[in-house]
C-alpha cells in the first residue's frame, strides 16, 4: 500500500500470522531495539536556564531550594496598623506621617476590597454560570470530536480487514502455486539428475564394450 507520501507499507495483520509466533515476535523487538539505537537523539527543548541568571528573582530562588533551605514566612508587617511607639517616636513628626500614611493605604486598600467583594457578589455567580457552560461545550466538541475520530479509525479497520481478507484468497491461490512450482522444479531436478545418471551409466557401458 502506498500513501500520499509514497511509503510503502507491507503489513498484513489481518493475514501474516507469523508474529503470534514468540520466537518471531522476539526477533523483530530485537530489530526494532537495534534500529533505534542506531537513530539520533530527539530534539531537546531549548535551554532555560539562562532565565535563573538573567532574572535576580529566579536565580534567588533557584539558590534557596538547592540549598534546601525552606521557605521564608510571609511578610505582615507591612500590613499592621501601628503608631509610633513610645521609646521616641512618639514626638517624631516624621514617624506620625509614616504610620499615617500607612493607615490611608491600608484604609485604600480595604475600601478596594469592598468593591471587588460587591461585583463579586453582583456579577460573580452570572460570570462562574458562563464559565461553566463554556467549559461544558468545550467539553462536549472535544467528545464529539474524539467520538468522530474513533469511529473513523474503526471504519478504517473494517476496511482494511475487508480489503486483506479478500485479498487472502487471491494471496493462498498464489502461494498454492509457488509451492506446485517450487515442488515440480524439485521433481524435474531429481529426474533430471536421475536421467544424467543413467547416460552416464549407458555411455560407460558402451565404452567398455567398445574396448573389449
Amino acid at each position: 500500500m502506498i500513501n500520499g507520501q509514497q511509503i510503502l507499507l507491507d503489513s498484513l495483520p489481518y493475514i501474516d500470522k507469523e508474529y503470534d509466533e514468540p520466537e518471531t515476535r522476539d526477533q523483530v523487538l530485537q530489530m526494532i531495539q537495534n534500529e533505534m539505537g542506531s537513530m539520533s537523539p530527539p530534539m531537546l527543548p531549548k535551554d532555560s536556564s539562562s532565565l535563573f541568571k538573567s532574572k535576580e528573582i529566579l536565580r534567588k530562588e533557584y539558590e534557596r531550594v538547592r540549598a534546601g533551605k525552606p521557605l521564608p514566612e510571609f511578610e505582615v508587617s507591612r500590613y499592621k496598623l501601628e503608631a509610633p511607639s513610645d521609646d521616641g517616636d512618639a514626638q517624631n513628626v516624621d514617624a506620625w506621617r509614616r504610620a499615617c500614611d500607612n493607615a490611608a493605604s491600608q484604609l485604600e486598600h480595604q475600601s478596594i476590597r469592598l468593591v471587588n467583594l460587591e461585583l463579586l457578589q453582583n456579577y460573580g455567580s452570572n460570570a462562574w454560570k458562563l464559565s461553566n457552560y463554556q467549559r461544558e461545550r468545550m467539553l462536549e466538541s472535544i467528545e464529539r470530536a474524539t467520538k468522530k475520530y474513533k469511529e473513523e479509525g474503526i471504519q478504517i479497520n473494517k476496511a482494511r480487514k475487508y480489503e486483506q481478507t479478500e485479498a487472502s484468497i487471491k494471496l493462498r491461490e498464489l502461494e498454492d502455486r509457488w509451492s506446485e512450482s517450487v515442488r515440480q522444479c524439485i521433481e524435474i531436478q531429481m529426474a533430471s539428475g536421475q536421467l544424467k545418471a543413467e547416460i552416464e551409466e549407458i555411455e560407460q557401458s558402451l565404452a567398455e564394450q567398445q574396448d573389449s
